[in-house]
């Protein structure tokens, strides 16, 4: 034989000994995630803002008309669609929200909850996000959930569970959850985090209300606004990760509260985590690194960054500001208003390499005329190498 030849098929043979090597010890493990916000289809601060007056009611109908008017079933489609196209590992999802409605007295068909006006607006986001999905060739579950809301908690002498409300002089009641969800590809190997021994008092399905929340008074009563996290242990390509899915308070009128459930989360997560797992943190913080401390305590973004994480968009992507939020509330704006950058995905540990871009922020993600953003917010899918 040849010497020359003989020695490049001995250069080659062990060239391929030692990458067949590298990939059976798995020394260049990808995880591919993606976080999305739903979005309930209509401001609530409206609402928030009428909780103690008497025009409340008008707010709660004008916020159904507007849920029903930004056609979740449509919307569902096109998000489905880009996750069809990114084929991500995980998915966090927040804003995943469950709406019904239920007449005090029997109606007509086109009255009460049958108004054509709100009917669109009861729909299940999550059994619709995963028919959707499906209809795409794609399979996944709901493997961690936290339920944020519970709208039939609230409790009004002589109606059904639920939120009491009148349209058209018909008496209604409307339920609904919002919830934080992760879904899971179905070839991957995943369970529900237990953290009912993290917060023993306030578990929630498979994750967590936070400690410190919002409760403010209405005339039906006080209503307190959860938010919670989730997570899921999953393993992909052969190296173990912690998912958790959050979704913060928002930032006004009370800053101090989403920064002490960045903190509550991060301190949990210090105590729960294994060392062998690889923690990710994904979802809606609505915090900017751009936010100012608040007296006695750093906003969220800070936090996350002060405590070892990294920023896998800055991370590859340090010049582009990124901007997740956020569209006009109907969704119908023709170009896009995104100016905010408000959703992240975190990682604990160094990451080698990263892929992470935007989605749903295109004119070819909207629905079919008349045409709307998938959701008021871009999605983040990070490909991350370990």
């Amino acid at each position: 034989m040849n010497t020359n030849r003989a020695y490049r098929i001995l250069v080659f043979s062990i060239l391929l000994v030692c990458s067949t090597t590298l990939w059976a010890n798995g020394e260049d493990k990808t995880i591919k995630v993606m976080t999305l916000n739903e979005y309930i289809g209509a401001d609530l601060k409206p609402i928030l803002e009428t909780l103690t007056r008497h025009d409340f009611n008008d707010e709660l109908v004008a916020a159904l008309r507007g849920i029903a008017a930004n056609r979740f079933l449509d919307r569902v489609q096109r998000q489905a669609a880009i996750i069809a196209q990114q084929q991500p590992d995980i998915v966090a999802l927040q804003e995943v929200w469950g709406f019904q409605c239920e007449d005090v007295v029997p109606t007509s068909p086109k009255q009460g909850c049958n108004d054509p006006s709100i009917s669109g607006a009861f729909v299940d986001f999550l059994k619709e996000t995963l028919s959707a999905l499906n209809s795409q060739g794609l399979n996944y579950r709901a493997v961690s959930k936290v339920k944020n809301l519970d709208l039939s908690a609230i409790r009004v002498s002589g109606f059904p569970p639920g939120i009491p409300f009148v349209i058209n002089g018909s008496d209604a009641v409307l339920n609904g959850i919002d919830r934080d969800v992760i879904l899971v590809r179905n070839d991957i190997p995943a369970r529900a985090v237990n953290f009912s021994r993290a917060c023993p008092n306030r578990a929630s399905v498979n994750g967590c209300t936070y400690d410190l929340l919002l409760t403010t008074p209405t005339p039906i009563g006080p209503i307190t606004l959860l938010h919670g996290f989730t997570g899921a242990d999953v393993k992909v390509n052969r190296k173990n990760y912690r998912i958790i899915n959050t979704h913060l308070e928002q930032r006004d009128p009370f800053p101090f509260i989403q920064a002490d459930q960045a903190n509550e989360l991060i301190n949990t997560l210090r105590r729960t985590t294994p060392a062998n797992k690889s923690l990710l943190i994904l979802g809606d913080m609505n915090s900017s690194p751009r936010d100012s401390d608040f007296p006695g305590i750093a906003p969220p973004y800070q936090q996350f960054i002060e405590a070892g994480f990294t920023d896998t968009w800055k991370f590859r992507r340090p010049a582009s500001p990124g901007f997740t939020c956020c569209q006009a509330e109907d969704l119908s704006n023709k170009r896009s208003l995104l100016n905010s950058r408000i959703d992240f995905i975190f990682s604990q540990r160094v990451v080698k390499r990263a892929k992470v871009n935007l989605v749903g922020m295109r004119q070819t993600d909207k629905t079919a005329p008349p045409k709307l953003w998938p959701t008021d917010h871009a999605g983040i899918v990070a490909e991350l190498h370990y």
